[in-house]
């Protein structure tokens, strides 16, 4: 795989104002990124369903890429950037932009409304988005439980590989581990976007995790890391249990919706009591 790739990538939140309008808020980004860095972060994740990215208009998510590339030249952070969740012509503007900006990878959510019912459908979406991104390493976005795009995601790997000259993997936002471990492949990257399955995952061959529990317990997460790599079993269980109880702790619902505003309430009450520094991504944006 890529060893870019490798390690820990925060999908962050987007920073928003607490006006009506939930108005796109840039300016504690590079405080953001000096935070993330300082744990030894690796990259981040921009636009993304933690993010909102789908709540957000196309110039908004464009401005906020801009941002966080700024930061990330700064900070030595990779930008991966989602860029799906929208109608298809702004997608391909959003993946022409990404291509413009030279982030470090492109990731897609699948086409929601005319959802892909096989393996060919969804590698023939992909592959119009990708060649819109044609220089930049390009991730499809599993997420099944909520897309309801539910292939198989190893054929899909596979045939993706053959006609997608930048494919270079998937974020894999799914609870069967089995499947996600029969995608690992020499040159291929995974990365895992599970809390639950994290030190299972690495266990079973994983090397990169995108997580949106990254932003609150930094340290926690790497320490799962270190244990598997130190090939001490009980310790890292133990890290995974209290990353687990901490999950079980702060979000209160299943719904996506829910979950991404549990998640994002929890990140403005640790960063808020922050002694020096101390910043908010102020409130989710609200669908319902």
């Amino acid at each position: 795989m890529d060893p870019r790739f490798e390690g820990v990538i925060a999908p962050v939140f987007t920073c928003f104002r607490d006006d009506e309008r939930r108005s796109l808020d840039v300016r504690h980004i590079n405080r953001y990124a000096e935070c993330l860095k300082s744990h030894l972060i690796n990259g981040v994740l921009v636009n993304g369903v933690s993010g909102e990215g789908p709540s957000m208009r196309v110039r908004e998510r464009k401005a906020n890429c801009e941002y966080w590339l700024r930061a990330a030249i700064r900070y030595k952070l990779l930008v991966l950037v989602q860029v799906g969740g929208c109608p298809l012509p702004d997608v391909l503007s959003l993946a022409a932009h990404a291509e413009d900006m030279r982030v470090s990878a492109v990731i897609t959510l699948p086409e929601l409304f005319y959802r892909p019912r096989n393996v060919d459908q969804l590698v023939g979406y992909c592959k119009h988005v990708a060649s819109c991104c044609k220089t930049r390493p390009f991730f499809y976005y599993h997420m099944p439980s909520m897309t309801g795009v539910d292939v198989d995601i190893v054929e899909f790997c596979a045939k993706a590989e053959q006609v997608i000259p930048n494919f270079m993997g998937v974020h894999y936002a799914s609870t069967d581990l089995e499947m996600g471990q029969r995608c690992l492949r020499f040159g291929r990257v995974i990365l895992l976007a599970s809390t639950s399955l994290l030190a299972t995952g690495l266990m079973s061959g994983f090397n990169s995790a995108c997580l949106t529990v990254v932003n609150m317990r930094p340290e926690l997460v790497q320490s799962i890391f270190k244990a598997i790599n130190d090939n001490d079993m009980l310790l890292a269980r133990n890290h995974q249990r209290e990353l687990n109880q901490l999950m079980e702790i702060h979000t209160h619902s299943t719904y996506l919706q829910n979950w991404v505003n549990s998640m994002k309430n929890w990140f403005n009450k640790e960063y808020s009591m922050q002694k020096n520094g101390s910043f908010t991504a102020g409130p989710p944006r609200q669908v319902f």
